[in-house]
C-alpha cells in the first residue's frame, strides 16, 4: 500500500463511522471555513472499574457558540453509539451529565453537534469495567442449573414466541439478551434483595401461577408467563429490551 493510501485508511479509522443521529454533512469548502472552532472540556478519557447500575456524574464546559446542545452517548463496542440524553448548556457553556453504567453501557462520550456557525466536537471516551454490585445480605445462593437445561429453555422459548406471537429472529435475539441479563436463564433464580423469581424475574414470583401451578420449577411455565407479560406491557421483546437498556429494569 502506498504512503498516501495508508494515510487515507488511518484517517478513516480515526474518524470512525457516522452515527445515525447526526446525518453526514456535505458542506462546501466555503461553508466549512466559515464555521468556528468548538472546544469541550471536563470529560477526559479514563478507564475505571465500577458496578452495574452505578451513577457517575460529570461537569462539562463547551467553548464556542453557547448555549449549545450536547448529546450523552453510550456504546458496548466503541463502534455503535446510542444517544440517551440531549441537554443544553447554559450561557457560559456549562452543563452537567450523569452516566448509569451497565455491562452493555460501559463506554461513554459526549458529542456536541455542529451548528451553522460552529463545528462539532466529540469528547474522549470513558471506559468502565462493569461488575455486578455486591449485596449487603449474606443470602444463600440459589441453585444452579446445567448448561443443557439452559439450552433446552432457550430452544423452547424461541419456538414458543414464534408460534404464539409470530416473533422472529430479531425479537428472539432481544429476548435472549434480556433474560440472560435478568437471570442467566436459570429457572431457579431468586433475587435475594427484591425476591424477583425465575427466568423472567417475575416480581412477585407467584404472579407466574397464572401460567401454571408448577411455576416455581417449570421453566416452560415461566417462559409462557414472561412472554405474555412482555406482550402486554411492551408489545414485544425489542420494546422490553429498549426499556431495559434505558432504565436497567423492565
Amino acid at each position: 500500500m502506498s504512503a498516501i493510501g495508508l494515510a487515507a485508511v488511518m484517517i478513516a479509522v480515526a474518524v470512525g463511522p457516522v452515527m445515525a443521529d447526526e446525518p453526514p454533512a456535505t458542506p462546501t469548502a466555503q461553508t466549512t471555513a466559515k464555521r468556528q472552532p468548538t472546544t469541550l472540556k471536563g470529560f477526559k478519557a479514563v478507564v475505571r472499574t465500577s458496578t452495574d447500575g452505578a451513577v457517575h456524574k460529570n461537569r462539562l464546559r463547551v467553548f464556542g457558540g453557547v448555549p449549545r446542545k450536547v448529546r450523552l452517548q453510550y456504546s458496548s463496542d466503541g463502534i455503535t453509539w446510542v444517544t440517551v440524553k440531549t441537554k443544553r448548556t447554559d450561557t457560559t457553556g456549562r452543563v452537567k451529565v450523569k452516566m448509569v453504567l451497565a455491562p452493555d453501557r460501559n463506554r461513554w462520550r459526549v458529542r456536541v453537534p455542529r451548528t451553522d456557525a460552529h463545528r462539532r466536537v466529540t469528547s474522549p471516551v470513558k471506559t468502565f469495567a462493569v461488575q455486578q454490585a455486591e449485596t449487603e445480605s449474606a443470602a444463600v445462593p440459589f441453585p444452579s442449573v446445567t448448561a443443557s437445561q439452559i439450552e433446552a429453555s432457550k430452544a423452547y422459548a424461541r419456538v414458543y414466541i414464534l408460534n404464539t406471537y409470530g416473533w422472529g429472529d430479531d425479537q428472539w435475539f432481544a429476548l435472549e439478551k434480556l433474560w440472560t441479563r435478568e437471570s442467566g436463564w436459570n429457572h431457579l433464580a431468586v433475587n435475594p434483595t427484591s425476591g424477583a423469581t425465575g427466568i423472567p424475574q417475575s416480581l412477585p414470583g407467584d404472579k407466574m401461577a397464572s401460567a401454571g401451578a408448577d411455576w416455581k420449577t417449570n421453566p416452560q411455565t415461566q417462559i409462557r408467563w414472561g412472554a405474555s407479560y412482555i406482550k402486554g406491557r411492551y408489545g414485544d421483546p425489542l420494546g422490553a429490551w429498549a426499556h431495559f437498556t434505558a432504565k436497567n429494569w423492565y
